[in-house]
């Protein structure tokens, strides 16, 4: 996924007003809506492949810990 997907991706984004037993908010589950809140679109876009796939495989392995 290069920068440009991933900021469309982060731009489709529909925030939810759930939150899970401890009050925070269930968006950041979502690896789109916590890149959203991490970094600029300019950073994003700086990104190579790699580091995108990185992120998001982080992200998601910490989003299983969560859960």
């Amino acid at each position: 996924m290069t920068g440009k997907e991933l900021l469309e991706k982060v731009h489709e984004i529909k925030p939810t007003t759930a939150r899970n037993m401890m009050g925070c908010s269930e968006n950041w589950y979502n690896f789109y809506f916590a890149v959203s809140q991490t970094f600029t679109e300019a950073e994003i876009l700086g990104m190579s492949e790699t580091e995108i796939a990185s992120l998001e495989k982080l992200a998601k392995n910490i989003q299983e810990g969560l859960y």
